[in-house]
Order: C-alpha cells, then structure tokens, then sequence
C-alpha cells in the first residue's frame, strides 16, 4: 500500500514522454521539504531528492509537466519510469542550486509505493 502522506507526480517532457515519478510532501513541516519532489530511480528503487525536478516544478515554463496522479497509478508507472543516465545521477547527486548536499535525501520505493511496487522494480533490475 502506498503511502498517504505523499502527492505523487507523473513528469513527462514537451513530447508527453515520462520522465520521472515524482513525489512530494504537500503537509511537510518545513517550506523547503514542501517545494521539493523526490524522483525514483528505479534501479535503486529509491526516490531522491532532485534539485532541478524540484525547480521546474516552481516554474511554469520549465520544459516539464507535472500531473498529479492518484498512488495506485504510480504504482503502475512505477515500471515504466526510464532509468537516468549516470551523468544526471551525479547531477541530482551534486546540486548546483536549490538543495544544499545534505538535503539531498532520499526514501526507500517500498515505504512510498508499498510492496508490490517495489517487487515490480526489483524484478525489472
């Protein structure tokens, strides 16, 4: 089961391509945990804390869209989400603005999107 404390994103590009999942904490304590979106890397089954996702989705003309999407159709498109290359890893990984290093956090695929999911995932590596 899915985790209720999250709002899940779909990111696609001008194309309608998916690019991430996305996550965020709408009822966060802090402003800054508000603003961010968590990105899964399906390899990992891992969202991280993406400083440039985090940073389109403040601006409306940033190349991305963002559709709020129930959590059982992110647990669907779990699957579908395209691994990252190593060059943007290291980039979400060393955040150029945004997000200081030690807030590049991150949460396990299990604890947002449940068990299925993550098994889904853990299959497709």
């Amino acid at each position: 089961m899915a985790s209720p404390t999250w709002r899940f994103w779909e990111v696609t590009d001008d194309a309608g391509n998916l690019q991430w999942l996305g996550a965020s904490r709408p009822n966060a304590r802090t402003v800054l945990d508000r603003a961010t979106v968590w990105t899964l890397i399906p390899h990992t089954r891992v969202f991280i804390a993406n400083w440039f996702v985090s940073e389109a989705w403040a601006i409306e003309d940033s190349g991305l869209t963002f559709e709020n999407v129930t959590s059982t159709y992110s647990q669907q498109i779990a699957p579908d989400v395209p691994q990252p290359s190593t060059e943007v890893i290291r980039r979400i990984t060393h955040p150029e603005r945004f997000l200081t290093l030690d807030q590049v956090t991150s949460y396990p695929a299990i604890k947002l999107l449940g068990k299925r999911a993550d098994r889904i995932l853990q299959e497709r590596r």
